[in-house]
């Protein structure tokens, strides 16, 4: 596939997301791909079921959750995409409870994609102390170590 049709795939992925649909979500992957959260990177979703399942899991956290891309950048088979996660924590994710509170946070996907373009390994890279500190789990004065 041409970078401009991989750049389209991706698009088409985050309206998946957008629309709340898990099993959508899971189309855009091949049936054994491997997609890892930089957040716990032992724990991946292997295979569409699992897949599926981890959708469902940050779906439910978030009734409102919206994905938008950001920027994309393709080079042969692999991709990256920059993209803000918006929405309302009012389902438990992450082992954290509930909060109402609105969250929106910044990552990046990289992805490595078939011939046909859809994704066989993907690694998601974000600020869950972020998230924690959004939602209430973390106080507003922790930090990530970063100094001035």
């Amino acid at each position: 596939m041409t970078k401009d049709e991989l750049a389209a795939q991706t698009h088409h992925l985050f309206e998946a997301w957008n629309s709340h649909d898990a099993d959508a979500v899971a189309q855009f992957y091949t049936a054994r791909a491997t997609v890892r959260d930089s957040t716990d990177p032992e724990n991946a979703a292997i295979g569409t079921d699992a897949i599926v399942d981890r959708a469902r899991m940050i779906l439910g956290g978030f009734s409102d959750a919206r994905l938008e891309v950001l920027a994309t950048c393709i080079d042969g088979n692999r991709g990256c995409t920059e993209w803000r996660f918006t929405g309302t924590h009012d389902g438990e994710f992450l082992g954290v409870p509930a909060s109402g509170r609105s969250v929106d946070n910044i990552g990046v996907s990289v992805d490595e994609f078939d011939d046909t373009g859809k994704i066989v390994a993907e690694t998601g890279y974000w600020d869950v102390a972020r998230f924690l500190r959004q939602s209430g789990a973390l106080p507003e004065s922790a930090t990530t170590g970063a100094t001035s």
